[in-house]
C-alpha cells in the first residue's frame, strides 16, 4: 500500500493543500514552524482509522473539511465534520470500520520510554483493535514485553515460526544500527533487557534519549507488524505499507540525524516512509525527489519548487538547506546582524572610530576560522588608509 497523492481542505490549520507524486520509499516534509507538518501526518493517519481522534477537526470558521488520497490507484476520502471547542475533553467517533488498515503505522512524538518492570510475560494481544485507532499512533507499553517474549522463545525449537525467528534477529541487530559500539547483550530472569555499551552493561531503558527514541521506532515497527499480521506471518523487512513518523530527529545527535533515514529505509526497504522534520541534517541525506518543502500563507499551502542538484541535497551545506529549503531568512543571530550593520554603516560614513569599535566587537563574535574575517580587516585598514 503506497500513497500517490494527497489533498486536504479545511482541516486543522490547513485551508488547502494538494500534493502529487509521493515517492514510493521516502518523503521528508519540512517547512516553517507551525506550517502544518503534523497536521498532514494526522490527516493521513485518520484516513486509515475507523475512529476520528481529537487531533483532527474542521478548520475554524468552516462547517466541513475533507481529506482525500490516491492509494495504489484508488481514491479514498473522508469528510471531516467534528469541531473541537474543548481540547481537555477527549471524544471518539466511529466513522467507518472499513477505513481501518493494517498497513499503516504512525509514530508520534512520544517516543522516549521510561523504565517498565515486567513481572510476567503475557500472551500476544488480540489483533482486532490494533488498527481502529491508527491516528493515535503506536504506544511503547508492549515493546519490552514483546522483545523479551520473542527472545526467550527463540531459544526453543519450534516455539516461534520462521518469520518470528527472523524478526527477533532483525530486532537484535537494531541495537547497533546507529552505533556499532552498542549491542544487545541478554535478557535476565527478571525480564530485563541488558545492553552492552562502551561504559558497561546497562538496562536498555538507561540508554540515552536518542537511543531510546530510535529503538522505539525500530522495535515498535517490528513488534507492531508481528502483532497485526499474526495469521499471515509477514516478515518485518518485507512490510510494504505506510510508516508515518513525526519529527524524526527528536532526541537524536546531529550525526545520527544524518543517518536515521538510511537506517530506516535499509531496515524496511519495501515500506513507504512519510516523515516530518525540522532538521537540516535529515534533509542533507535526501535525494532530489524525497523532500516536500512547504510554503504558504493563511493555511493555503503548496510544495515549493526547489533548484535541486541531480544528487539531491547531499552536497548542500546546512546553511543552504536552512535558508533555501526550510525558509529561514538568516542563519546568523540578531546580535551579529546588529554589529555587522554598525560596521557597514561606519564604513559608509568613513567613521574610523565607529568602524574600529564595531570591528573589534565582530572579532569577538565570529568563529576563529570564519572566511570573511580577513575581508572585514581589509575593509577597516582601507578606511584607515
Amino acid at each position: 500500500m503506497k500513497i500517490e497523492s494527497l489533498k486536504i481542505e479545511n482541516v486543522g490549520g490547513i485551508s488547502s493543500l494538494s500534493l502529487d507524486s509521493f515517492d514510493p520509499n521516502l518523503n521528508i516534509i519540512c517547512g516553517e514552524n507551525g506550517i502544518g507538518k503534523t497536521n498532514i501526518l494526522d490527516s493521513i493517519a485518520s484516513l486509515f482509522s475507523s475512529y476520528e481522534p481529537i487531533s483532527i477537526s474542521v478548520k475554524s470558521g468552516f462547517e466541513q473539511g475533507c481529506i482525500k488520497s490516491s492509494v495504489d490507484g484508488k481514491v479514498i476520502s473522508r469528510p471531516i465534520k467534528k469541531k473541537y471547542t474543548n481540547l481537555t475533553y477527549k471524544t471518539w467517533e466511529c466513522v467507518n470500520d472499513e477505513n481501518a488498515n493494517f498497513n499503516l503505522l504512525y509514530l508520534k512524538v512520544n517516543r522516549v520510554f521510561k523504565y517498565r518492570r515486567e513481572s510476567s510475560i503475557n500472551s500476544d494481544p488480540d489483533v482486532i483493535n490494533r488498527t481502529t485507532e491508527n491516528a493515535e499512533g503506536l504506544d511503547n507499553d508492549d515493546i519490552k514485553q514483546w522483545f523479551v517474549s520473542r527472545y526467550l522463545h527463540s531459544a526453543h525449537v519450534n516455539n516461534l515460526t520462521d518469520v518470528q525467528q527472523e524478526n527477533i534477529k532483525l530486532a537484535i541487530s537494531c541495537f547497533s544500527l546507529l552505533d556499532n559500539k552498542v549491542t544487545f547483550c541478554k535478557t535476565t530472569t527478571q525480564n530485563e533487557i541488558i545492553v552492552k555499551t562502551p561504559t558497561g552493561e546497562i538496562y536498555f531503558e538507561l540508554l540515552s534519549s536518542g537511543f531510546r527514541s530510535i529503538l522505539f521506532i525500530l522495535l515498535g515497527i517490528i513488534k507492531e507488524i508481528e502483532y497485526r499480521f499474526q495469521d499471515n506471518n509477514v516478515l518485518a523487512s518485507d512490510f510494504n505499507g505506510i510508516i508515518l513518523i513525526d519529527e524524526i530527529e527528536l532526541h537524536l545527535h546531529p550525526e545520527w540525524q544524518g543517518k536515521v533515514c538510511s537506517v530506516l529505509t535499509k531496515t524496511f526497504p519495501k515500506a513507504q516512509f512519510i516523515i516530518s522534520t525540522h532538521s537540516p541534517h535529515v534533509i542533507q541525506t535526501a535525494e532530489a525527489n524525497e523532500v516536500i518543502a512547504l510554503s504558504g500563507e493563511n493555511g493555503h499551502l503548496e510544495k515549493r519548487t526547489l533548484d535541486i542538484a541531480p544528487h539531491g541535497f547531499k552536497g548542500w551545506t546546512v546553511e543552504e538547506i536552512l535558508t533555501d529549503v526550510m525558509g529561514m531568512r538568516d542563519v546568523r543571530t540578531e546580535k551579529y546582524r546588529e554589529v555587522y550593520t554598525k560596521f557597514s554603516r561606519a564604513l559608509d560614513d568613513n567613521d574610523i572610530k565607529a568602524a574600529t569599535e564595531a570591528h573589534n566587537e565582530l572579532d569577538k563574535l565570529l568563529h576563529p576560522t570564519y572566511p570573511l574575517r580577513a575581508l572585514f580587516k581589509m575593509q577597516l585598514d582601507g578606511l584607515k588608509g
